[in-house]
């Protein structure tokens, strides 16, 4: 008999296969990253249907099978999305977390991050303030994956959270910011 497992989880990634089935990947609290497919997921009549959006987040059940995961099951849907803008740049952090996060390995530190700020870009009200709060998400999340050395151009943005205090001096340091950024991704070959 299989084992069910229930978990948090943010839909990163959503794509159709075959007629009616979908595959996401999904950020979870207590199984790190992982391909799930649904099936029977596109039809009008799917319970799974409304929970596997992009920038989703829910309980999801699981079902290990043979070469995959199987999404059995969805509950406590909540939708991240914000207007236009801000859900570009949301997507844009989901594409790269597919990018840097590599296997199933448990990490809530990683999954709280990636939720948390997810949710503060989509609430943030000035453009400006979206790009800056873009920088320090950006930075963390490299952090949690070891990829950002600790420096003092950068020690300030990793330990502190979304406070308008840290959004006003990311806005000031906003090139330093995407430098670290640029030459972390550079160095990590990703």
């Amino acid at each position: 008999m299989h084992k069910i497992q229930v978990t948090h989880g943010l839909v990163l990634r959503k794509r159709g296969v075959g007629e009616s089935n979908t595959q996401v990947a999904l950020l979870t609290e207590e199984l790190g990253l992982l391909y799930a497919s649904a099936r029977s997921a596109r039809k009008e009549m799917s319970k799974l249907r409304y929970g596997l959006e992009t920038l989703t987040t829910a309980r999801y059940s699981l079902l290990r099978g043979r070469n995959e995961w199987k999404l059995v099951g969805v509950e406590s849907v909540e939708r991240l999305g914000a207007e236009p803008s801000r859900a570009r740049q949301q997507a844009s952090v989901a594409r790269l977390l597919l990018r840097l996060v590599r296997g199933e390995e448990q990490s809530l530190e990683l999954y709280t991050l990636a939720l948390e700020g997810l949710r503060a870009l989509g609430n943030t009200s000035s453009d400006e303030d979206a790009e800056a709060l873009e920088c320090i998400l950006v930075l963390q999340l490299l952090a949690a994956l070891g990829y950002v050395p600790q420096t003092l151009d950068s020690a300030w943005c990793i330990t502190n959270g979304y406070t308008q205090e840290s959004i006003a001096r990311a806005r000031e340091e906003r090139r330093t910011l995407v430098r670290i950024i640029n030459e972390s991704l550079r160095v990590s070959g990703l």
